[in-house]
């Protein structure tokens, strides 16, 4: 189910890792992140077959999460346009929302499930994580960078964008010192201008 505007998707993924790092995992990622294909899929079989004997053990779902997640971004990285990550990040989301389900208050699995919302075409479910993510942690700056660009790139909501991006600044002074973000933020504030011509 992958949509023509899923070029557009990737480069938008290429650029949020560019203007802020991922949430850091919460847990140690499975071993070899290099992985190749086999390994991954080896992983997955050897996680899936832990949780059936431990269904509770909300380490081993969110492992899970992050597995599906970089297997996906491993394939987007290998293939480039011919990639089709988004099966891995449907199952990715599934897990961290069943780890959240177990734990609520687990910002960097909400964080990173909102990531993979925006590339999987849940733009609004993103964007309602993100906000819930800040406000269960005003600090946390990943939240507040990927709400900023989710309403700006993928809504189109520069008047938003612009405002969570001076929320951003009162909530978090160091982040002025973020030029891509800022640069992305004047895009932001030119495309406003061009609209209103």
């Amino acid at each position: 189910m992958i949509s023509k505007g899923f070029s557009i998707l990737a480069l938008s993924f290429f650029l949020i890792f560019t203007l802020a790092s991922c949430s850091k995992k919460e847990t140690a990622e499975p071993t070899g992140g290099g992985a190749e294909l086999s390994n991954f899929a080896e992983q997955a079989r050897m996680m899936e077959a832990a949780l059936k004997k431990d269904p509770n053990n909300v380490n081993i779902v969110v492992q899970l999460g992050n597995l599906y997640y970089d297997w996906g971004q491993d394939e987007l990285n290998k293939k480039g346009d011919a990639a089709q990550p988004v099966d891995k990040w449907d199952r990715a989301v599934g897990y961290y929302q069943e780890a959240l389900e177990m734990d609520p208050s687990n910002v960097n699995v909400r964080v990173d499930m909102a990531n993979l919302m925006r590339y999987t075409g849940q733009q609004d479910q993103a964007i309602e994580e993100y906000r819930k993510a800040i406000k269960q942690n005003p600090q946390h700056p990943q939240a507040r960078i990927n709400l900023i660009l989710a309403l700006g790139q993928m809504k189109r909501d520069y008047k938003g964008a612009i405002a969570a991006y001076d929320d951003l600044l009162k909530n978090i002074p160091a982040q002025k010192d973020n030029a891509d973000l800022k640069r992305e933020v004047e895009a932001f504030k030119d495309a406003m201008k061009e609209a209103r011509k």
